[in-house]
């Protein structure tokens, strides 16, 4: 078919729908998408509560736990222990299907019936590690996010095989690392960001093959560097030797000082390595692949975001996870060997064809609007068919979904092929990662048709304020880990006024040191923070650009960047003129960083 313009149902803004798009939807028999990419990801983003955590009592055993659901929610809860048991059975609930009530209506009823899962975590791979949510393999970690493979980690999102790091957004086979964003098989890596096998870094950005470098930028196999200017080995520690990590005064000195180094040097316009026939920003080992984000190991894929295990392949609008997927559409959380799965939110492990289904276990095929099931197959709401009913049934399903729509509170039509409602969503739109990546304030959620959660009051009995907190850690006590301390987020500053916003509403107003916290600040020789870990988190995420892109000219004016800013050191092809190249990047055109295109970032920086 041509290339095709469209209206979002959603946003109203026109959209493209090309060639090799539907292509791609004739192939697993679905119609094109009548949202636009960005409300698709942000439609499937309001289902996935990442950290927002409450306590509660399980309904089954009765024990208190943490929880994605308060106390309040409509739903029957279930511990992890419990969930994941045999105490329960799903097919209990099973239900007709009624063709006299649209598809997405008798789901919404189903949902409401059907004990959930309080965290979402492969509970059987989880050691030690009960305040973790979007997990699995991890052992002795507390509050991870979305990360696998880890241990006696802490406060990190989207962490993989990594060890003994705190304070991580984005990390894979790391050691010993703190405060990084994009950090790939590092050690002792602090503060730095989208550094690759790089060992005893510090304050640096965008280092490949570097150690024992501080406050550097740009920089490829180098060793012994301090602000991006070579010492000896015996220099090198000399002066690093006069600095006091330690202390926080210093440290925030430090901060300021690397921040404004950084801008002085110029940014690929797109993060990632070993790449072919690529679009988006921090892409790894993937070829054939656009407009996607912060993903490993993916072919032949559109619109895809968060994809940290490889591979996935053959896949458009999915969201999280991967691993060795195949064929997915419209799919949240998912991955572990599935394929041709559609419209499917948390499911885990070898599930193939299924689809509109919730929380599959292991061993699945060929289901249809399920939830909660583990080794079974044609079965429809929970209910078993033979194969022969499955095939004759599913088809007109299909056909009733398209005959009776459902339509939601803001007139938005949801035949087959749309991925679930957000008002099915168990979740406020700001409880969401959502309002992470896409942030609104109260008014705009609701206008939109979303639900929003409203704050609950936190009563902290506040035992030390952050003024009070000693500047070094060798004057901290070991009975730090008894105090409830003050948090003070106004370090992060106001130019994103919705994500700060946003960081003010999740901020936990206190914070406790753990033990095994306090003993990594200690071997680290790194003072305590003054922010609560949600503050950090969000901190973090100002470092991040935008899921979006933008078409911009190279910023390499011939002997130095357009902006003046920063001055070349080889001669470019295109010599003193400047560089006519044109690319797509998540940089928006009034980002401070001066960008450059892959062949001028390559003359300066390898």
């Amino acid at each position: 078919m041509p290339r095709e313009t469209r209206t979002c149902q959603n946003c109203t803004q026109f959209f493209v729908i090309e060639p090799d798009n539907f292509a791609f939807y004739a192939k697993i028999k679905v119609p094109p998408p009548t949202w636009c990419p960005e409300c698709r990801i942000v439609r499937r983003m309001t289902f996935l509560n990442e950290r927002a955590l409450y306590r509660r009592s399980c309904d089954l055993c009765r024990e208190a736990v943490i929880s994605l659901c308060p106390q309040s929610v409509p739903y029957t809860v279930y511990c992890p222990a419990c969930w994941w048991s045999d105490k329960w059975d799903p097919m209990e609930y099973k239900k007709n299907y009624d063709f006299s009530k649209s598809f997405f209506l008798q789901y919404k009823e189903f949902l409401a019936q059907i004990p959930h899962s309080g965290l979402q975590v492969m509970y059987t791979t989880m050691t030690g590690s009960d305040y973790c949510n979007l997990s699995s393999y991890l052992k002795n970690c507390y509050l991870l996010f979305n990360s696998d493979y880890s241990e006696d980690c802490a406060y990190a999102t989207y962490l993989e095989r990594s060890k003994t790091s705190f304070d991580m957004y984005m990390g894979d086979g790391c050691e010993l690392c703190y405060e990084g964003v994009g950090l790939q098989q590092c050690h002792r890596a602090l503060f730095s960001s989208d550094c690759y096998n790089c060992m005893e870094v510090y304050f640096s950005k965008n280092l490949k093959g570097c150690s024992r470098c501080f406050g550097c930028v740009n920089l490829r196999n180098k060793r012994y560097h301090i602000f991006n200017q070579p010492y000896t080995k015996e220099d090198y520690f000399k002066e690093i030797g006069k600095l006091d990590p330690g202390s926080y005064k210093a440290l925030s000195a430090l901060h300021e000082k690397t921040r404004t180094l950084a801008l002085r040097f110029p940014k690929r316009f797109t993060e990632g390595i070993q790449n072919v026939n690529v679009s988006g920003d921090y892409i790894f080992n993937s070829k054939n692949t656009s407009q996607s984000y912060e993903v490993v190991g993916v072919e032949d894929s559109k619109f895809c975001h968060f994809l940290f295990l490889a591979s996935t392949r053959d896949s458009y609008d999915f969201t999280m996870w991967g691993g060795n997927a195949t064929r997915m559409y419209e799919c949240m959380g998912a991955g572990g060997g599935m394929n041709s799965v559609k419209f499917c939110f948390n499911c885990w492990a070898s599930v193939t064809d299924t689809e509109y289904s919730w929380l599959l276990l292991t061993q699945n095929s060929n289901l249809f609007a399920c939830i909660g099931l583990c080794n079974k197959q044609y079965c429809i709401l929970n209910k078993q068919y033979t194969k022969e009913e499955y095939e004759e049934l599913v088809p007109r399903i299909i056909q009733h979904m398209n005959e009776m729509p459902y339509i939601d509170v803001k007139g938005r039509v949801y035949r087959y092929g749309e991925f679930f409602p957000p008002e099915l969503s168990p979740f406020c739109y700001n409880e969401t990662i959502a309002q992470e990546y896409f942030p609104l304030i109260k008014e705009q959620a609701i206008a939109q048709g979303y639900r929003w959660k409203d704050p609950e009051q936190r009563n902290y009995e506040i035992t030390m304020k952050t003024e009070d907190i000693p500047d070094h850690i060798k004057d901290i006590p070991d009975s730090i880990t008894n105090e409830i301390i003050q948090c003070v987020h106004t370090a992060l500053s106001t130019d994103n006024r919705q994500l700060t916003t946003v960081c003010n509403e999740q901020c936990a107003t206190a914070f406790k040191i753990i033990p095994q916290e306090l003993q990594f600040y200690r071997r680290m020789n790194l003072p305590l923070p003054r922010l609560c870990p949600n503050c950090r988190h969000y901190g973090r995420l100002k470092q991040r650009n935008p899921l979006k892109l933008w078409e911009r000219q190279c910023q390499c004016g011939g002997k130095t960047s357009s902006n003046a800013i920063y001055a070349n050191t080889t001669q470019h092809p295109h010599n003193s003129s400047p560089c006519l190249n044109v690319f797509q990047t998540s940089y928006a055109p009034d980002r401070p960083e001066v960008v450059y295109c892959e062949q001028c970032y390559n003359a300066e920086v390898v």
